[in-house]
């Protein structure tokens, strides 16, 4: 992995902002993952599993929820070589197959043809674009086995809640309980929630995801905006009932 100097900086200014946001579990982090790791020991018990992480970043909580769990092959993907260097030391405390790839994680799912038992992905859902979204569900069915599992942690709308009544509100829940960031530390924060953030409802979100042959969200943990979904893949679909992104986006 080769890393310029500006990235290497860029990547660790927000980093330490981020590790603020975990330290002082702004996210429910705490909660969330110990959410992820009760779901996977219920839903897989000793049983092997395969597990492809979506915007893997460092991959330190989901590391701590795959503790004690038989991984065969954990593969991240994330854009970020400083991210994806930390990660390859925290994923080494499993002792499973490792391979972390530095790639947008659409493409890397448009590109393999490996199928996972598990999709993960954690905050970065909330980025695409509506179209993006609905692909976003028709590659992760495409890529999980019979039966596979894709687990969704993420920033939701309330219901009814337009995005724009979402951008003040969650900017100002920043402003009123992140105490611990300074002025410095909360304006980045801000400025990158309302140039990036565009959530959807959950129900919006199970919706797309029936229609590429889901079942409906299982919400396992919510706080806020913050939610813990899981969606389980249903039996193989013929290609007569098949359904193309534009007829789900019409659908929509």
């Amino acid at each position: 992995m080769s890393t310029g100097k500006n990235e290497v900086s860029a990547f660790f200014t927000m980093w330490a902002i981020y590790n603020k946001v975990l330290t002082n579990n702004y996210f429910h982090h705490n909660e969330i993952y110990q959410a992820v790791s009760t779901l996977l020991a219920e839903h897989f018990e000793q049983q092997p599993f395969t597990l492809l992480d979506l915007g893997c970043g460092d991959a330190s909580f989901l590391t701590q929820a795959l503790q004690g769990k038989a991984i065969k092959l954990y593969r991240g993907y994330d854009l970020s070589d400083p991210a994806l260097i930390l990660a390859a030391k925290n994923i080494a405390t499993l002792n499973c197959k490792t391979e972390l790839i530095n790639i947008d994680f659409m493409t890397g799912m448009r590109q393999t043809n490996t199928k996972f038992d598990i999709i993960f992905t954690s905050f970065a859902l909330h980025h695409l674009t509506l179209k993006e979204k609905t692909e976003f569900f028709h590659l992760a069915n495409n890529s999980l086995t019979e039966n596979g599992l894709l687990l969704v942690i993420d920033l939701m709308r309330e219901p009814n809640e337009t995005l724009p009544n979402y951008l003040d509100n969650f900017c100002q829940m920043i402003r009123d309980t992140w105490l611990k960031l300074n002025e410095d530390e909360l304006t980045a924060c801000i400025q990158h929630v309302r140039n990036s953030d565009l959530p959807e409802t959950r129900a919006l979100l199970s919706k797309m995801a029936k229609s590429m042959h889901f079942s409906p969200a299982v919400n396992h943990y919510q706080s806020n905006k913050l939610q813990f979904l899981s969606f389980n893949k249903k039996d193989t679909v013929s290609k007569k009932t098949s359904t193309s992104i534009s007829s789900c986006l019409e659908a929509i």
